[in-house]
């Protein structure tokens, strides 16, 4: 796993990425009736927070340090531990449903396979989601942006938008189950700023070019914006493995 992708972000990345729709949730746990939870990659806890209510146990996995204290704080009932996906301390057999939300395309994808593998149950289920841009006008701008200031060369791992993830769909797993959510979020100027440097690829405040990048995304901001705020489109994409991995 890309384990300091993150550092520096964990606060612009809690307070300005999105959440997922509570329709995901629930129709993840009708279709699993898991007891004991493992997020993997949970970050600062965005999914992870809408698990608590709906398992008995949730264990959260993050190995990047700053987003472990915002973590710690926004899953206090939560057990976290601090380790890669690919090697989670997690017990043999112990789980019944692994969860990865926008955080697989970061993990080693055999190794994941295998931990998996080991952590879960019989007949348990492990759930990739992806909450993936909707691509307008104004995505296109910031991403042109980004692609200037930070190199930015499009979405990172094995991905595709065509019918969820192929790679998921046709390599990975096997009986798949596929459902797709949509939702907006607005946001006003400085939130708009803070989910694009909440991005991997995005500069940092020490990084060359970066009063140059806020300038722009500002400058993007107030060409876009409808009486003070733009919206953000997103799909999410949820695919189940049933039964464990192939």
């Amino acid at each position: 796993m890309n384990e300091d992708k993150f550092s520096g972000k964990a606060d612009d990345y809690d307070r300005y990425r999105p959440s997922y729709p509570t329709e995901l949730v629930n129709w993840l746990f009708e279709k699993t009736n898991a007891k004991t939870v493992a997020d993997i990659g949970a970050g600062t806890g965005k999914f992870t927070k809408l698990l608590i209510p709906k398992a008995e146990k949730v264990i959260a996995v993050e190995p990047n340090d700053d987003m472990l204290k915002k973590l710690y704080r926004n899953v206090p009932t939560a057990q976290v531990i601090k380790a890669p996906a690919e090697n989670t301390g997690i017990p043999d057999g112990s789980v019944d449903l692994v969860t990865a939300a926008t955080a697989f395309h970061w993990f080693d994808e055999e190794k994941f396979k295998t931990e998996c593998k080991r952590i879960l149950a019989p007949n348990g289920r492990v759930a990739v989601i992806f909450n993936s841009k909707v691509v307008d006008d104004l995505i296109r701008e910031r991403d042109e942006i980004s692609r200037i200031y930070c190199g930015y060369k499009g979405h990172a791992g094995k991905r595709s938008d065509n019918e969820g993830d192929a790679f998921l769909r046709n390599e990975y797993f096997a009986e798949v189950e596929y459902k797709e959510f949509e939702f907006s979020v607005s946001y006003d100027e400085d939130s708009f700023v803070g989910n694009t440097l909440s991005r991997s690829y995005a500069l940092k405040p020490d990084d060359i070019g970066y009063d140059g990048y806020v300038w722009e995304l500002r400058q993007l901001f107030k060409k876009m914006n409808d009486f003070g705020s733009v919206e953000l489109k997103y799909k999410v994409d949820i695919l189940i493995k049933i039964g464990g991995t192939k």
